[in-house]
């Protein structure tokens, strides 16, 4: 059974869902079929929940692997995803059926908090941990979207999409099938029958072109990530020899307080009175604290930076420009701080400038 949607129709979808939702990196597969092969089955729906930034309880319903809701029974949104099977009906379908009551919260809303959402599963889930973490992500991204009371939040296609994009793009990778292969033995032969069952909403050549498309959004938005750390990288490179800097025009301060120099021509004594004001030393001591903290939190941002929505994008922007503006800066600073330590050395005694200048920081 093949549906009709076109590519062009699922390259629309992602580019208005890439504006609503962003993209996520992927959840952690291991730590996620760990808790299932440990039977901690509700954790890993939670974690999947928390994954699409749904803050719900979850109350689970085990059932037999075979069951089906009823005709007319419109409590669930949806039965069951085996939607296609080589031979038959997928006998080795998981079930997951979602309740989404008609009052759910909205989402961002406290009362969305612990709100409870229940959900019948499939006495073999945990048989194919891949498998039910897709299926649980396509339904939980149901909920996702009635709690946004978004315009297809029914939408299957969507639904699939939103999970991908979402961080369950592997997942879904590797859990649209199952292969099984069964004995069947006869009078004078065997016969080893091979049976696919896939899971979803997406043909495969469907799957693959939306993959792909995703990867690209990826891709450009790990591209800005990866410019922005390297402007990080230029302001620490400045920073750094700023208080290398900074370090020697103090020692040599700290030198000329003690040790009067006799040789002091008129331009240089006007300066080095400028570098004894009150607070002269101060003032660069404060900016490089100021600087350092730009570059810790730029860098805090980066480490926790898994969700690209456009105000994250814009934050990497708006981050970009200013190390951009403050490096050149911090390089004119530098320039001028040299100048006074090169005019401060004449005036120091030849050992203890090698004595400074051998501190830790080596030569310039």
């Amino acid at each position: 059974m093949e549906n009709k949607i076109s590519n062009e129709y699922i390259e629309n979808v992602i580019n208005k869902l890439e504006k609503f939702f962003g993209v996520k990196e992927e959840i952690s597969s291991k730590e996620l079929f760990s808790l299932m092969k440990n039977g901690k089955v509700k954790k890993s729906m939670k974690m999947i929940a928390q994954q699409l930034d749904l803050p719900i309880d979850i109350n689970i319903v085990n059932v037999p692997s075979d069951y089906r809701t009823q005709s007319g029974d419109n409590q669930f949104h949806s039965t069951h995803l085996a939607r296609v099977s080589q031979h038959g009906s997928g006998s080795e379908g998981i079930t997951a059926q979602v309740n989404i009551p008609g009052n759910l919260p909205f989402f961002g809303s406290t009362a969305l908090n612990g709100y409870p959402i229940n959900v019948k599963i499939s006495k073999n889930c945990t048989e194919h941990p891949v498998v039910f973490s897709m299926v649980m992500a396509h339904e939980l991204s149901h909920v996702l979207l009635h709690s946004l009371r978004h315009a297809e939040k029914d939408n299957e296609f969507y639904t699939d999409i939103v999970a991908m994009m979402l961080g369950f793009q592997t997942i879904f990778q590797n859990g649209r099938k199952i292969i099984t292969t069964k004995e069947e033995h006869g009078f004078m032969s065997t016969t080893i029958r091979t049976t696919t069952t896939t899971y979803g909403y997406l043909s495969d050549e469907q799957f693959n072109f939306a993959k792909n498309k995703i990867n690209l959004i990826f891709k450009k938005n790990r591209g800005r990530e990866k410019f922005l750390l390297k402007e990080v990288e230029k302001f620490k490179k400045a920073l750094s020899k700023y208080n290398i800097t900074f370090f020697r025009f103090s020692k040599f301060i700290e030198y000329l307080s003690k040790n009067r120099s006799e040789n002091i021509s008129v331009d240089d004594g006007k300066k080095i009175m400028m570098f004894f004001q009150p607070g002269y030393n101060g003032d660069f001591k404060s900016s490089i604290k100021q600087n350092v903290q730009k570059i810790n939190k730029v860098e805090t941002f980066c480490k926790e930076l898994f969700h690209y929505t456009d105000q994250n994008l814009n934050q990497m922007i708006n981050y970009t420009r200013e190390l951009e503006t403050e490096t050149r800066d911090l390089k004119n600073k530098l320039t001028s701080l040299r100048q006074d330590v090169r005019m401060l050395k004449k005036h120091i005694r030849f050992t203890y400038r090698i004595k400074v200048f051998s501190v830790k920081f080596g030569r310039d």
